[in-house]
């Protein structure tokens, strides 16, 4: 797990990125704003809206063309700066097609400073029958800081009906919290060559989605992590748990049958840590 080459997660040789997003937020007035924000290629980002009066900003990324294909490459980049905040989805689910020739690589770039809030809950990530998806996130977050970030994976459509014809699924996740590495959290699945190790108790058994979920916060405590396996423990299909790490903080993973019974166990998790922790409403992503 820790030896595993960059590479991997490089985009095609001689491409350009499909789609690039770097986006700075800081505190202006009282409330949360874009300092820096670009866009190119197949992604966008709405204009912001507020939610509610703690002064955090809500951006919606947009991906134009509607899915990824082979070769496709993204790279986005957050930086919060100290004492701002800044809620993160995308506008709908992200379906990835086959890919015959190439993988689909994504890389997120997350930066978080002292007394900042950064919460990312994308919708659902599809993987259609030959899809071979690679992410790879870093989190930089100070000491003082806060991340909440989450994804959910699912099995797409395919002709013959059956479940678990993608290529690959690998998502990497490293989080530094200050000048330590706190996590790092490697997902990697290979349906086509693993179906038994998948379809075991140990792996998802019967199911057929999974999710995670990432937060570091320096309240974290026992007693957080214990209101939010109670809040997660009887959504309707789901078996979950939640583990602490040695910095404050916790990892969330889930597996069920259903998206919407993935996403309800998310955002529980998320409004316990907003409501004990920032004493902040529950999320409501509105994606228009």
């Amino acid at each position: 797990m820790w030896s595993i080459s960059p590479e991997r997660f490089n985009k095609a040789p001689g491409t350009d990125f499909t789609g690039t997003l770097d986006l700075g937020i800081a505190v202006r007035a009282g409330r949360s704003v874009a300092t820096k924000q670009y866009h190119d290629g197949a992604l966008k980002i709405i204009r912001p809206h507020y939610l509610d009066d703690s002064g955090q900003v809500y951006y919606i990324t947009v991906n134009p063309g509607g899915g990824y294909v082979g070769g496709d490459s993204y790279d986005i980049a957050v930086s919060v700066a100290d004492g701002a905040s800044v809620l993160l989805t995308d506008q709908s689910a992200t379906k990835v097609y086959r890919t015959p020739g190439s993988h689909v690589t994504q890389h997120l770039h997350f930066k978080v400073g002292a007394g900042a809030v950064l919460e990312y809950i994308p919708d659902q990530l599809i993987l259609y029958r030959d899809a071979d998806y690679r992410q790879h996130m870093t989190v930089e977050v100070d000491p003082e800081g806060h991340v909440f970030l989450s994804d959910i994976v699912t099995p797409g459509w395919s002709p013959d009906k059956e479940m678990f014809r993608y290529r690959q699924a690998h998502l990497r996740s490293t989080v530094r919290v200050g000048d330590k590495l706190a996590l790092v959290d490697n997902m990697r699945i290979q349906p086509l060559e693993e179906r038994e190790e998948i379809a075991s108790p140990t792996f998802l058994g019967e199911n057929t989605h999974f999710s995670t979920a990432i937060c570091f916060d320096p309240q974290v405590d026992e007693d957080l992590i214990a209101q939010v396996r109670d809040a997660i423990s009887d959504v309707e299909g789901v078996q979950a748990s939640v583990t602490p790490t040695d910095v404050p903080g916790f990892v969330l993973r889930g597996v069920a049958n259903r998206t919407e019974h993935l996403m309800e166990v998310v955002l529980r998790a998320a409004n316990v840590v907003r409501s004990e922790l920032r004493s902040q409403g529950k999320v409501h992503l509105r994606q228009y």
